[in-house]
Formats: C-alpha cells, sequence, structure tokens
C-alpha cells in the first residue's frame, strides 16, 4: 500500500512547435529501493522507492519529466528489498501496484503541464459531435 509520495523535480519543456500528428509515449521507471524507518504512531520499516516518469513527444517536440520517491507500506517489504539488491527488480504484485499508483498520478499532472506549454494531452480526451441528421426516407410502394 502505498502511503505518500512527493515530487523532487517537474519539468516540461517545449522544445518546438507541434506540426502534424505527434506520437507521445508514457514511462515509468524504479531508480531505487531502500527500507526505510518511519515514525507514524510507532516505528515500522517501510520502502522508499524513488521514481522517474516521462512522457516523451517524439521527433524531438519536447518532454515532461517527474522524479519523486514514494512510501510503501506491506507484507512484502523485506523480499522486495532483497530483490531489488540483488536483480533491480520488485516482486510483481509491489511493482504492478507502484507503476499504476505512479501512472494515475503522473499522467494528472502532466495533462495540466501539456495544457500549459499547448502540447497535446498524454492522454485522449472523449470528443462530442454534432449528431448526424439523417435524410428522412419515405417510401411509397
Amino acid at each position: 500500500m502505498i502511503i505518500g509520495y512527493n515530487f523532487t523535480k517537474i519539468e516540461a519543456s517545449r522544445l518546438k512547435d507541434i506540426s502534424g500528428k505527434v506520437d507521445i509515449s508514457s514511462s515509468v521507471k524504479i531508480v531505487s529501493v531502500e527500507e526505510r524507518e518511519i515514525e507514524i504512531l510507532n516505528k515500522r520499516k517501510v520502502l522508499e522507492i524513488g521514481f522517474e516518469f516521462l512522457v516523451e513527444y517524439k521527433e524531438g517536440f519536447g518532454k515532461i519529466e517527474m522524479h519523486g520517491n514514494l512510501l510503501y507500506d506491506g507484507k512484502e517489504i523485506k523480499d522486495a528489498a532483497k530483490m531489488w539488491k540483488k536483480d533491480k527488480k520488485l516482486p510483481e504484485s509491489v511493482d504492478i501496484e507502484v507503476k499504476n499508483f505512479l501512472f494515475k498520478k503522473c499522467l494528472t499532472l502532466a495533462i495540466f503541464l501539456a495544457d500549459e506549454i499547448r502540447f497535446p494531452s498524454p492522454l485522449p480526451f472523449p470528443m462530442v459531435v454534432a449528431a448526424r441528421k439523417e435524410e428522412s426516407k419515405s417510401y411509397i410502394g
């Protein structure tokens, strides 16, 4: 369970004007995992997980980049810390929970930042279109 997070870097770069269709990709990368003791009601160990999140506008148009840390609490803390030290991987259940959390939080912020630098949203929004009027078809037989 994620019990907290913070950003240490947020950057939105517009390198050139977008013309035509643009490919947009989003990715999250876990860069560090450490056991840490925190004091909430009593002392307990949690994982401090460092991350980097990137939204890239292909062909060099620009990017949105975020770095930060989150605190993870759960049964798998010791195993996750050992696995990270050995293989630079997290147990699948922890990895999925952390990455889903980061996509939700970071993409929400990236939508706002993209709008501020006048870039397309990294997530497509539904579009409302006018209803097509059907021609009246009459049949006389």
